[in-house]
């Protein structure tokens, strides 16, 4: 099975034994105070237990039977000196916000494998370490989980030190990641990359966050947005980062928007590859299967798990391809549907959103760098992303 697959075949077994066992629970309390009851206490709430005893029980089957899971390897094998490095071979960060459409992005690039290009890449490897390995900036939002998804190995110079090996049959050598991981640790940036960036609308962003966050399973945790993003609520940090590349590194970063490629993803992925010497071909909007392009990234496994048990992959993995939405939600979100964290986050990244977009690249098809009246900023999220991607049945 593909990784995809062993997590969800896990998954459910995990979730049909934690079930069995909340009924055998009920069962055993049932016939403990059948004897007596006059003093028969009440039942503890369930409320809060099924849903730990069934993350503790996914999480440590998924670690124990680990070595069952083929994904792609979590390593780099280092490379002996003996083969040359291309000369020209190409090296290319792509920084992005959360749910912003950036592993939709990096399948598009990972067709070149398909069409016989050399190419390594590599899915959010500060992302693991920022989260779950042993520098991480972030408490885990259920900390006795902890043991059951953290990657020791995972530093940031240990990220730094396997990102800048030699690929000697790699053309191009690509790497994507959340732009608010090296937040302070901007002093672990691999040498030899161009740095990119792609940007989305923060109310898209943090629209797309909350309807993740509302699913059956985030609902039960109890997890907010101020619980897994920094501070600065991304942004912020994707600006210092901005700065720290163009000012102390002397580099010009090219940057992308989500909403240009979803009206323009011909021309916005044409002009990413001419900026960055990534070689282009027409048929990047077109995917193959999710679990192949699985098997050939480098990624952690533990961050797979968890972010396939949440629902992030879900529409990146389930399609098969990036096209141009035929029509656009008349749904246009105000105020009232924006409230507490969202709306603080929102009004807090805007700034730094539109400094970063008037960087941006403009597709030949816009007519002063403005989209036809905008419509695609204001359609319904969810109803955007899922004209975006095609359908994979």
């Amino acid at each position: 099975m593909d990784s995809i697959t062993d997590v969800s075949v896990y998954s459910a077994l995990c979730l049909l034994v934690s079930c069995v066992l909340v009924v055998l629970g009920k069962i055993t309390w049932e016939f403990v105070f059948s004897q007596d009851d006059q003093h028969k206490p009440s039942p503890p709430s369930l409320h809060p237990v099924p849903t730990l005893l069934t993350s503790v029980t996914i999480m440590s089957m998924y670690r124990f039977f680990g070595c069952c899971f083929k994904p792609m390897p979590d390593t780099v094998p280092i490379v002996s000196g003996t083969k040359m490095v291309p000369p020209d071979q190409k090296k290319v960060m792509l920084w992005a916000p959360p749910r912003s459409l950036s592993t939709a992005f990096e399948r598009c690039l990972s067709t070149l494998m398909d069409q016989g290009r050399n190419i390594t890449i590599f899915h959010e490897p500060f992302t693991t370490a920022y989260h779950l390995g042993p520098e991480r900036q972030m408490k885990m939002p259920l900390e006795p989980l902890k043991f059951t998804v953290e990657e020791s190995k995972y530093s940031y110079a240990w990220v730094k030190q396997h990102l800048e090996q030699d690929f000697p049959e790699s053309e191009v050598v690509f790497a994507k990641d959340l732009g608010y991981s090296v937040s302070n640790r901007m002093q672990y940036l691999p040498e030899g990359f161009q740095h990119t960036f792609l940007i989305r609308k923060p109310e898209k962003v943090f629209r797309s966050f909350n309807t993740l966050l509302s699913k059956p399973l985030m609902r039960l945790t109890r997890i907010k947005l101020a619980d897994v993003l920094p501070q600065g609520w991304v942004f912020q940090e994707m600006y210092e980062l901005y700065q720290y590349i163009t000012e102390t590194l002397g580099q010009e970063v090219i940057i992308i928007d989500a909403d240009d490629l979803i009206q323009y993803p011909e021309e916005v992925l044409e002009m990413y590859c001419e900026a960055t010497g990534i070689p282009f071909s027409p048929n990047m909007t077109v995917w193959g299967k999710g679990k192949d392009d699985l098997k050939r990234w480098h990624l952690s496994k533990r961050l797979l798990f968890v972010n396939s048990v949440v629902g992030q992959y879900d529409r990146a993995f389930s399609t098969r391809g990036l096209t141009k939405p035929t029509h656009h939600s008349t749904h246009r979100p105000t105020e009232e549907d924006l409230t507490g964290d969202t709306q603080l986050a929102i009004e807090v990244s805007r700034p730094y959103y539109e400094k970063l977009y008037e960087k941006r690249l403009i597709p030949p098809s816009l007519s002063g760098g403005q989209r036809e009246e905008d419509v695609c900023s204001e359609a319904d999220d969810a109803g955007e992303e899922h004209s975006l991607l095609i359908n994979a049945s």
